[in-house]
């Protein structure tokens, strides 16, 4: 197995409550995000991905939106459950 996919244990619960309100589609996200689709349909599903791609896309859309919570939070480790 890659290193890649080792460290792709990292997911938000709350992603969907998220962009619901402000992007329409995964597209839509994805290009106000500068991201890619995949990784937010991914995210959308519930899937784990990287740490670092999840938080990146966190502080973008916290850059433009208001968040209640910190960043950091909204990242869960599903090793730890």
């Amino acid at each position: 197995m890659s290193k890649k996919k080792d460290r792709a244990w990292f997911v938000c619960p709350t992603w969907t409550d998220l962009i619901s309100p402000h992007y329409a589609s995964d597209l839509d996200a994805a290009g106000a995000l500068d991201s890619d689709p995949k990784l937010l349909t991914k995210l959308r599903a519930g899937m784990p991905v990287a740490k670092s791609s999840l938080l990146k896309i966190l502080r973008r859309f916290a850059s433009r939106h208001d968040l209640e919570s910190p960043v950091a939070d909204l990242v869960v480790d599903q090793r730890l459950r």
